[in-house]
């Protein structure tokens, strides 16, 4: 493989590493051990590729709140192995690509190569244009998706789509050999949900139907398994969805029933983004007089009856940049019933500091509320914030105790359980850590352990030394750490 190939080595480090491509699964030290030393890390992965030995060992499977009781899995792979993965996959990138309708809004690739689109403004353009279809004929809109989408790619037949865009065989077996052994090292299937790169091989499995859609005329816009159909006769939509039913049969996927359905022009509108939002941004943006009172009334609207999750993160996010605070109470009162949206609650929480005692009690009183419960992406926020705030609690730091030494609980949530105790910690704090580290058999654990006793400063450079010079998984944290590193906040 030539040295070209691996700028998508560079690349994928480049996304990770800036926090564009980790956001469901973040690091307590945001990767700053794999950056101090990423050019021998690069050096493995290269030396992996090319001899062909690819695959996760491990995975573990993080259960990602999608509503308050609906989770999705979302795959943790070791850094290595999420880069293999995404090397491999972007190298085939610029050939799936191509091969797309401009209706497909989802992980699309720049036409200059080497980056993505924003998802974030892809999603909105979409939106913006399905609007647009509606204002130019008095068309019906059909939506579908696809149950647990991602879960059920059939690697086989991925394999085939892999080979048929022109890949070489070299990437073609190496793609299938990892997620054969991604299936075989986790009680996952399909594809790993979460990487970026996983989109992009999303969107090659999807072909077909996109074919078919196009070559019936009909209008149609796709992000990811999420489709929409436009036309002004209510039997051609029917008949296209039955079509693309079959399509997905063969290709061992269900099309959703409880999101599948036919609107009206009337209720089509409705199924699109508010163009109200624009309105209040270009508002926002101009200074308009009552942009920030329209704000607050969407925001109030989204939380009254049946709660409207896409509208109350859009108005959090700019109420915090505003510094409106009319809806802390809201926020403080709702982090465990809507758990789901804890990251957009705590980021707006954070944009007032003036704020910090109350915040504090509001973090106290939700960790006693969910403790004994399954809330560890919670748990875990909660503890992110917090130690990035720098809010120090003898209750959050008792609460953080029960939560590290709990290991029934997923890894993660324990990981940042033990970076705020390092923050925190008493005398008595640091030789505890040092207990925990020589009892822990969680890698990912153990490194934010050696993490908090060096916060805590109860952590030996012999240890450290011993560590960094051994074939352990924990070497690169302990040559970082030896090398006395002001350690960055978690993102």
């Amino acid at each position: 493989m030539s040295q070209p190939f691996f700028s998508y080595l560079d690349m994928a480090w480049g996304r990770l590493f800036s926090g564009r491509g980790q956001s469901e699964v973040p690091d307590i030290i945001n990767f700053a051990d794999i950056n101090s030393s990423w050019g021998d890390i690069r050096a493995e992965i290269v030396a992996a590729i090319r001899s062909g030995n690819v695959g996760p060992d491990y995975v573990e499977i993080l259960d990602s709140p999608k509503n308050s009781v609906a989770v999705r899995p979302i795959a943790r792979l070791s850094v290595h192995d999420r880069l293999v993965y995404d090397t491999l996959v972007f190298s085939i990138a610029n050939l799936i690509d191509p091969q797309l309708h401009k209706s497909v809004y989802s992980a699309r690739w720049s036409k200059k190569g080497k980056k993505f689109w924003s998802p974030v403004n892809s999603w909105v353009s979409m939106q913006k244009h399905g609007a647009k279809l509606m204002e130019i004929s008095p068309f019906q809109l059909a939506r579908t998706d696809v149950v647990s989408f991602y879960e059920h790619i059939d690697v086989s037949t991925l394999g085939i789509d892999i080979e048929s865009v022109g890949a070489h065989q070299h990437i073609t077996d190496r793609l299938i050999a990892y997620l054969r052994m991604f299936q075989a090292s986790s009680h996952a299937w399909g594809i790993p949900q979460g990487p970026d790169a996983s989109a992009i091989l999303a969107n090659l499995y999807l072909l077909p139907v996109d074919e078919f859609i196009h070559r019936s005329k009909m209008h149609y816009l796709r992000y990811s398994d999420d489709m929409m159909l436009f036309d002004t006769e209510r039997e051609a939509l029917r008949n296209a969805l039955l079509e693309i039913n079959s399509i997905l049969r063969s290709r061992r996927l269900s099309m959703s029933s409880t999101k599948t359905d036919i609107f009206d022009h009337s209720q089509s509108l409705s199924q699109l983004e508010d163009l109200e939002k624009d309105a209040i941004n270009y508002g926002i943006r101009v200074g308009e007089s009552g942009a920030e009172e329209r704000l607050y009334k969407l925001f109030t609207e989204a939380i009254e009856g049946p709660q409207r999750d896409r509208d109350v993160k859009f108005s959090l996010f700019r109420m915090g940049r505003l510094k409106d605070d009319r809806a802390i109470s809201w926020a403080f009162d709702n982090l465990k019933e809507s758990h789901h949206l804890s990251s957009q609650l705590l980021h707006y929480l954070e944009c007032f500091p003036e704020r910090c005692a109350a915040t504090r009690r509001a973090y106290t009183s939700t960790l006693r509320l969910v403790a004994g419960h399954k809330y560890d992406h919670l748990e875990q926020r909660v503890l992110q914030a917090a130690t990035r705030q720098g809010i120090r609690s003898s209750q959050i730091r008792d609460l953080a105790w029960a939560i590290l030494q709990n290991r029934n609980k997923s890894n993660l949530p324990r990981e940042f359980a033990a970076r705020y105790l390092g923050r925190v910690s008493t005398v008595a704090d640091g030789q505890l850590l040092r207990r925990e580290f020589e009892n822990e058999s969680s890698t990912n654990v153990r490194r934010a352990l050696l993490v908090a006793m060096y916060e805590a400063r109860s952590v030996s450079r012999p240890l450290l030394t011993n560590l960094a010079n051994s074939d352990s998984q924990l070497s690169w944290v302990s040559r970082y750490l030896l090398k006395d590193p002001l350690i960055p906040l978690p993102r």
